[in-house]
């Protein structure tokens, strides 16, 4: 039996640089009609104040499943703007030094901005460019569809 997928997105909707996870739901929930849940949109995001509730929902609901981790992250300078996966998944809220487990099998990060203190975390957050979040979006939002969408789903493509 295959394992079923499910996508996580993570972020806020009111800060432009932690936009990126529910923009990407959005997208594959909006415009992909990805054929998997999708947990995380704009106005219904996963964030710091419901993950753990987000978390232990999907495991009461899909156990057993593949667990795609999407968020925005800090890195360094020459990285803006690139797209990161990682086996194993992704710490939400890393770069605010939260303790916690990580979450997902494979994270799907889009930097948005470069490493900061702590302390300068969500000022870095408020001014990252939206069309820099969008951009990561659509290009995360992509990928995932091309590995989960229609053909991954055994559906006939249109040609």
């Amino acid at each position: 039996m295959e394992r079923e997928t499910v996508v996580i997105c993570i972020g806020s909707d009111r800060v432009s640089g932690d936009m990126l996870g529910p923009l990407v739901g959005s997208a594959l929930r909006e415009e992909y009609r990805l054929p998997c849940p999708v947990y995380g949109w704009i106005g219904e995001s996963v964030n710091g104040l419901n993950l753990e509730e987000y978390l232990a929902m999907v495991r009461v609901k899909h156990p057993h499943s593949l667990l795609i981790a999407v968020d925005a992250a800090l890195g360094k300078t020459e990285d803006v703007g690139k797209v990161r996966l990682k086996k194993g998944g992704i710490k939400a809220g890393g770069a605010l030094e939260r303790k916690g487990e990580k979450i997902g099998d494979l994270g799907v990060i889009g930097v948005v901005a470069s490493e900061r203190p702590a302390r300068e975390v969500y000022a870095a957050l408020l001014s990252v460019p939206f069309s820099l979040v969008e951009s990561l979006a659509a290009r995360i939002a992509l990928l995932i569809f091309s590995a989960l969408g229609e053909p991954f789903f055994g559906r006939e493509t249109a040609s």
